[in-house]
């Protein structure tokens, strides 16, 4: 065991000994109130399912009050001890009757496995999946994603946020710079205000923003396994517990206490946050807080303890029960589906450019002839236009191995599943969210990618007609070969569509 959750197989074999524990405890306490019921003069036994099979002959019920079975059964009632034979020797009566009290009471310990099974079936079916530690994974994999894209650094340190806010705000952002941009490259419309670099940072805010709530969503979805399952076993236990009362059993200690199921939604406030940060896609806007994964609050409302008389009573009980976890379930289940769902419709309304970048290849790539002279207007230093070439070049390779482990998250799609293994629609949703939040990394890799090659050709061609620059472009073409920069191997090292063999959704 992890210490915060129980893998399946734990679960599985924990739920067996506590059904096990609660058919026992069953029986014993079924069998005393039967032995008690035969000796009071009749064969109406509280919680029975069925009459039973011996119909007590009326010479029979005398002889009950000294049996030796019946005694067993009141006093004892363990299986282990349970007498193989009665004679059927009457006191009271001084002769022999028929006495069929060993066959009730084996009718009575099959009632008792019978419940068991019924509770079995009862209970939601987790004990088959999810997996939580595949979930945890990915989960890990997308704090690690939402980490590096929101970790602060400088363009030495070689931090994707540097890089993006130097291409955004820094030599780049020069009016001369962007003007010759526009017109030699077709990476910035004519206004600037819609081109490829005013959307990297807000881009990389929203990617931010995505991965947490996609973080979040795996969170919310393992929080109501991990509560269900711990749930499940704490109510068994109570139930045995409350069987115990009666039977003056050793006192059983509560392995789990209840859980909330809807602790991951509470903590998160999914509708709230998720409508406020996705609304409004910008630069600058609401921060997802990453929740821990499969939370376990205690649910703080007081215990009530339950003493029953009549069996029948108890089974009315134990069935409410079993109903509310599937209530409590169901109901966290909505929640979930309405962050899924919120999130879903925020994508939809929100400008592609601010999730995956600014398409450039709506623009030529020998730019807009706003600039028909290389030396006419403008001078621009080609050592800066390479460098904002290369930072293209090194955020498309951080953005690549981000993608590349956000696809790592595709394993743990059959573990998005709730009863049974099977996925609900929200489920569905979660993969659907990931799979376009690949899409959106992929792309941004892709522009990234363009906007480099597309800077670097338009350098050198602007470099053709100035020796002075000429030279400085050579020079540092030079050092990118050694370094490895571009297409000197760095591109080599970008992969835009990770291999995902063996996924099975």
């Amino acid at each position: 065991m992890t210490g915060k959750y129980m893998s399946g197989s734990e679960y599985s074999a924990s739920l067996s000994a506590a059904l096990n524990a609660y058919w026992q405890t069953l029986e014993v306490r079924w069998t005393k109130d039967a032995g008690k019921t035969l000796y009071g003069g009749t064969a109406e036994i509280s919680g029975a399912p069925e009459p039973i099979r011996w119909q007590v002959p009326p010479e029979s019920w005398r002889h009950l009050q000294t049996c030796p079975v019946v005694a067993w059964a009141m006093t004892d009632g363990t299986p282990g001890s349970r007498p193989n034979t009665c004679d059927g020797w009457s006191v009271p009566d001084t002769k022999y009757v028929e006495c069929k009290a060993l066959d009730v009471f084996r009718q009575v310990a099959d009632w008792a496995w019978a419940k068991r099974e019924q509770i079995a079936r009862g209970v939601p079916d987790l004990a088959g999946g999810p997996e939580l530690s595949s979930l945890e994974e990915a989960h890990t994999n997308l704090t690690a994603i939402h980490t590096a894209i929101t970790a602060e650094g400088s363009v030495a340190d070689g931090a994707l946020g540097g890089m993006v806010d130097w291409l955004s705000t820094g030599d780049s952002n020069s009016n001369q710079t962007r003007s010759w941009m526009t017109g030699w490259t077709g990476l910035a419309a004519n206004s600037l205000k819609g081109g490829l670099f005013s959307t990297v940072k807000p881009t990389l805010h929203n990617q931010a923003v995505l991965t947490a709530w996609l973080a979040n969503c795996y969170s919310v979805r393992s929080t109501i396994i991990h509560t269900t399952r711990n749930n499940v076993l704490n109510l068994i236990a109570q139930l045995t517990r409350d069987l115990n009362e009666v039977v003056a059993a050793k006192p059983l200690d509560l392995a789990k206490e209840k859980l909330v199921v809807s602790a991951a939604s509470q903590a998160w406030t999914i509708a709230k946050i998720g409508v406020a940060a996705l609304s409004k896609f910008s630069n600058v806007g609401t921060v997802i807080g990453l929740i821990g994964f499969a939370l376990g609050n205690v649910e703080k409302s007081q215990k009530v303890e339950f003493k029953f008389a009549q069996l029948s009573e108890f089974f009315t009980h134990a069935d409410s029960a079993v109903r509310a976890l599937h209530s409590e379930m169901d109901s966290a289940e909505a929640d979930y589906a309405k962050a899924v769902t919120a999130i879903g419709q925020a994508i939809d309304g929100a400008d592609r450019a601010t999730l995956e970048l600014y398409d450039i290849t709506q623009h030529s790539p020998d730019g807009d002839d706003s600039d028909p002279s290389a030396s006419g207007r403008y001078a621009v230093d080609v050592n800066t236009v390479l460098e904002m070439a290369q930072h293209c070049y090194d955020v498309a390779e951080i953005y690549s191995g981000l993608l590349n482990k956000l696809a790592t998250t595709a394993y743990s799609d059959g573990q998005l599943a709730g009863r049974g293994v099977a996925p609900i629609a929200a489920d569905q949703g979660v993969i659907q969210l990931r799979e376009d939040i690949e899409g959106f990394f992929s792309t941004t890799t892709t522009r990234y990618l363009t906007a480099g090659d597309r800077i670097k050709a338009a350098a050198k061609l602007y470099a053709q007609n100035d020796a002075v620059q000429r030279e400085r472009y050579e020079k540092t073409i030079s050092e990118w070969r050694t370094a490895g920069v571009g297409e000197f191997g760095q591109r080599d090292r970008i992969d835009t569509d990770p291999d995902k063999a063996g996924v099975q959704n």
